[in-house]
């Protein structure tokens, strides 16, 4: 029987999207089991404080510090704490041996890859590189290495000194709503959910601008900061621009669109689409390695390429394949209990 209390997560760098889910969904399911030891950004703490079986150590490093790979921080938790069974470390490069298993968990793939035709500023792509140099140096203390798709753990070393493992966002939330949203009434509308730069907008709006000569009333209904938007979309009047909302309201528009456009040009992982694909009526999505395996996994056959996009159904989707974060959390239990 493994001693939750010694096993130690460190989510220090995460307080927002994937990171978020998944630093909650541990929490709640670790403090229904006797409790975990995490370590977490300051900023998430408004989120945590109804988990009382669980210990939470709360930082906030600087970028200095980051770059650094900082570690005391772990050093003083070890020597107050002792050494954990298992550390799993989210995203953040392991500079030793911190507990008997070390797993590290592929967060962002940035770092691993080529940044041409991603429009990032030479800072941030410098310091994204700096980061990947440090994943490569530290892999060595790793036991243990996951990614939340496929094309992500096919970036980190395949050496037999490593258990890898394919460990996806659970899709809770999405296997819930999945039949309830065949009861809303589907509206005029195509939804694209971010303005990140890896978005590629203008790829959306050209599906859009394809779409409307088909459905003369349709709009395209952009979620997120609108600066980021190309000033030749927000012109166009059938562009709506909803800034950024609460995800309740991002849930509540993808169940009653049209369609769902996601024309992204790099994932981590299929989750950041999955929402729309499982909700809205029809969904145009790009022609990448994550996005295939979402479709694999919910569509089997039933999807068709058009052009540069994946083109799917809702009625032709199942959600049986779709694992929820009590499976993924026992999965990973199960596989830490195998290499003790």
């Amino acid at each position: 029987m493994i001693n939750k209390k010694k096993i130690l997560f460190n989510f220090s760098s995460s307080y927002t999207g994937g990171g978020l889910k998944r630093l909650l969904s541990f929490s709640e399911w670790f403090d229904c089991h006797d409790g975990a030891l995490f370590i977490v950004n300051e900023r998430s703490k408004l989120h945590l404080l109804k988990y009382k079986n669980n210990t939470y150590f709360y930082i906030n490093l600087s970028k200095f510090k980051k770059a650094l790979n900082s570690h005391k921080y772990l050093i003083d938790i070890v020597n107050s704490h002792g050494v954990p069974y298992m550390y799993y470390s989210y995203g953040i490069p392991i500079p030793c041996k911190i507990g008997s298993i070390n797993w590290f968990h592929l967060s962002n793939v940035l770092p691993l890859i080529s940044h041409s035709g991603y429009g990032l500023t030479l800072k941030r792509s410098l310091e994204l590189k700096w980061l990947g140099k440090l994943f490569k140096k530290n892999y060595e203390n790793a036991e243990v290495l996951s990614a939340e798709s496929n094309y992500s753990l096919n970036l980190l070393p395949s050496s037999s000194k490593y258990t890898r493992i394919v460990s996806p966002n659970g899709s809770d939330k999405e296997v819930e709503l999945f039949d309830q949203t065949r009861q809303y009434k589907v509206k005029n509308i195509a939804v694209v959910v971010g303005t990140f730069f890896y978005k590629d907008l203008r790829a959306s709006y050209r599906v859009f601008v394809k779409l409307k000569e088909a459905h003369k009333e349709l709009k395209m209904v952009i979620i997120g900061i609108s600066s980021m938007i190309p000033s030749e979309i927000v012109s166009d009047k059938n562009i709506v621009v909803t800034g950024e909302i609460t995800h309740k309201d991002v849930i509540s528009l993808l169940s009653t669109a049209k369609f769902y456009i996601n024309t992204s040009k790099v994932e981590n992982s299929w989750n950041s689409a999955s929402e729309g694909v499982l909700l809205a009526n029809e969904s145009y999505i790009s022609r990448i390695e994550p996005h295939f395996e979402l479709v694999k996994s919910i569509a089997n056959s039933s999807y068709v390429f058009d052009g540069n996009v994946i083109h799917v159904k809702r009625k032709n989707i199942s959600v049986e394949k779709l694992m929820v974060w009590s499976d993924i959390i026992q999965n990973m239990n199960k596989l830490v209990k195998t290499l003790k």
